[in-house]
């Protein structure tokens, strides 16, 4: 059975980029929330792809070799990501309520101002999109110094996308495990897409790799609920109390079992972690709790109403990255080792 092209897969995306601009007349501003909830979302996988290959850049291995088809056209997929922050830009204020939140008088003006905010992600993804284009994982002085700077950004970016929501919060942490969750969104890709062929073990070393992303991801969240929980800091305290009423709650309970627990003990049988086509559930597991777990992070803010748009934002997204990355430019352009 052969797989569909990239211009029927553009097709699919479109129909749906129609179908969420028919939402944003009807529904307005909820449509641009779930866009940004979406955008956070799909932006996982370029981002993530780019910090395995430069980690592979730096460590070698046959890991980066068997994932690399699928790794570098997603990294290169990044300047798309510039796009599709536009929404969100336009629609800032219908997004960020920033004046609603009791906030320091510097912070509000200097740090969360509407412009320097618009310029850090812009630039941000600008650095992403030249290190992935420039092939910087090839060598492995470069491919430091740009895990070095794809480190730096991620200290904040993450935190201004999602925790400078209302209520807001501040958490030194959160950046490097969001960053830690996006290497996971990446290897389930590539999980659920099956790019390491059917040798086992490269299916074993995917596996591997899948676990440690699970047990980072959950360290990292957990460890920030609990210095958070028995701080007992008011502010801080009250984001994860808007995030435990009217059922959200169990939104994150479904995210820790679905993309967390199953897929962990599913790679404990060893059928799984040789066969391809059973390691191919796993990757579509952590993806589906990856996307709750961003659902719980954004719905909060602004209700479980702008999930609807949400999913065809991230649809539309999805499967317009999927085109670009299979496009034959982009596949040539994505060629070689990984290195």
């Amino acid at each position: 059975m052969t797989r569909p092209g990239p211009l029927f897969t553009l097709c699919l995306g479109g129909v749906a980029a129609i179908a969420l601009a028919i939402s944003a007349l009807l529904f307005g501003r909820v449509a641009a929330r779930g866009w940004l909830c979406a955008f956070v979302l799909v932006s996982m996988m370029p981002i993530g792809s780019l910090a395995l290959l430069m980690v592979h850049g730096i460590s070698g291995g046959r890991w980066g070799r068997n994932l690399a088809p699928m790794l570098i056209p997603a990294a290169r997929c990044m300047p798309l990501l510039l796009v599709a922050f536009l929404p969100v830009l336009l629609f800032r204020a219908d997004i960020y309520r920033w004046d609603e939140l009791e906030l320091p008088a510097d912070v509000r003006h200097y740090y969360l101002n509407p412009a320097f905010f618009d310029a850090r992600t812009l630039i941000a993804l600008a650095i992403w999109s030249a290190l992935a284009w420039v092939g910087v994982w090839r060598r492995s002085l470069f491919a430091g110094l740009g895990l070095v700077a794809h480190l730096v950004l991620m200290t904040f970016i993450p935190a201004d996308w999602v925790l400078t929501l209302r209520p807001g919060s501040i958490s030194a942490g959160f950046g490097l495990g969001f960053g830690i969750e996006q290497i996971g969104a990446a290897l389930g890709l590539a999980a659920a897409l099956a790019v390491q062929g059917a040798e086992p073990r490269a299916s074993r070393d995917l596996a591997g790799m899948i676990v440690s992303a699970i047990l980072g991801t959950m360290y990292f969240i957990y460890m920030q609920f609990i210095v958070t929980w028995y701080g007992n800091i008011p502010d801080k305290v009250h984001w994860y109390v808007t995030r435990s009423t009217e059922g959200w709650s169990l939104l994150a309970l479904a995210a820790f079992v679905i993309g967390a627990a199953l897929p962990f003990l599913g790679i404990l049988h060893p059928a799984v972690r040789r066969e391809p086509r059973l390691l191919r559930v796993v990757g579509i597991l952590v993806l589906c709790g990856i996307a709750l777990h961003i659902a719980w992070l954004t719905a909060p803010a602004f209700g479980a109403l702008s999930q609807a748009p949400a999913l065809l934002a991230a649809l539309a997204m999805a499967l317009l990255l999927a085109a670009a990355a299979r496009a034959p430019a982009l596949a040539v352009a994505g060629g070689g080792d990984g290195r």
